[in-house]
């Protein structure tokens, strides 16, 4: 008998709540390298990176020698994020977009092109969790059109117009919430009733298998990853999940540990034996801990309507 969602949080709760901490991530730390990660020369491209992890990455990137293109909607955070960048070898430039609308997110690949901007890493981190649901003026539920259709438009965007450089490297920013259910393409924009918490983690299972067919349909030129970044504290995690966040706020991780394994994989580009697997912590990891999360829709199927979806906007503008 399958557990149900609630009973498999539950377990999953409890069996990893050591190690998605920062207890689990001070441990590990222990046996890593101290070599300071070095992106001179580099061109970064962070989406949602106003606050929290992507945030840390801008910064810590740009601090390390990158030019990082920062996206997000809040131009004033944005500022001051650039405003913050300490090494004279990088540098943070603004970009104040709604991902949410893939016209937005069309015409921000297309700026670059026209640009000559190219990119040695895409970081795919912009995300939202709501508790209820809404729509884009292009008729998507705001947090699949942002979590998921906007991270497919945009990398797809940017290969096409030949916005990645030879051996990039691409992240795509999922959650350990996905472990709990597996691909369903048709919940993706929530179900009836709307459950905040449940509709996020398919998004970020959905990051997982699009991952998975990015990596075997462009593999050979460009490095895919995803990742999640255990518990961490931000203020998303503060604002969609209070109970959560309160309860265990002396144990979530600072938003420095939730972008190490980011910069560690744009900086070492590991080797990666299935392309199914998601990183933690420094570690490629099974993107499955129940055995029912195998049974959903396949990355073939969830492409075909993503691009669906990206046609039906492209008409619709």
């Amino acid at each position: 008998m399958t557990p149900s969602y609630a009973t498999r949080g539950a377990l999953f709760f409890s069996w990893f709540m050591p190690s998605f901490t920062r207890i689990g991530y001070a441990l590990r730390k222990l046996t890593w390298s101290t070599e300071s990660f070095d992106f001179t020369g580099q061109t970064w491209l962070i989406t949602g990176a106003s606050t929290g992890i992507g945030r840390q990455m801008a910064l810590s990137a740009a601090n390390a020698g990158a030019t990082v293109h920062a996206v997000a909607r809040n131009a004033d955070k944005l500022q001051q994020l650039a405003d913050e960048v300490t090494s004279n070898r990088g540098s943070i430039v603004s970009h104040s977009v709604d991902l949410s609308l893939m016209a937005t997110v069309t015409s921000l690949a297309n700026d670059f092109e026209n640009n000559g901007v190219t990119f040695n890493v895409l970081v795919n981190n912009v995300g939202l969790m709501l508790d209820k649901p809404t729509r884009t003026s292009e008729g998507f539920e705001t947090g699949f059109a942002t979590n998921v259709l906007g991270h497919y438009v945009l990398t797809e965007q940017l290969i096409n117009l030949g916005g990645l450089k030879s051996g990039s490297t691409i992240i795509n920013m999922s959650s350990g919430g996905m472990y709990n259910v597996a691909l369903d393409i048709e919940a993706l924009q929530g179900d009836q009733p709307y459950d905040g918490t449940l509709t996020y983690a398919r998004h970020k299972r959905a990051q997982v298998a699009l991952n998975e067919h990015w990596r075997q349909t462009y593999g050979d030129m460009i490095n895919f990853y995803s990742m999640h970044p255990g518990w961490v504290s931000t203020p998303g995690v503060e604002t969609a999940m209070p109970e959560f966040h309160a309860a265990l706020s002396r144990l979530l991780r600072h938003p420095e540990a939730g972008a190490d394994t980011a910069l560690w994989l744009a900086f070492t580009k590991p080797e990666q034996r299935d392309p199914q697997n998601i990183w933690f912590d420094r570690a490629q990891r099974s993107p499955h801990f129940f055995s029912g999360t195998r049974q959903g829709d396949s990355s073939s199927e969830l492409v075909t309507h993503l691009q669906s979806a990206m046609q039906a906007s492209v008409e619709a503008a």
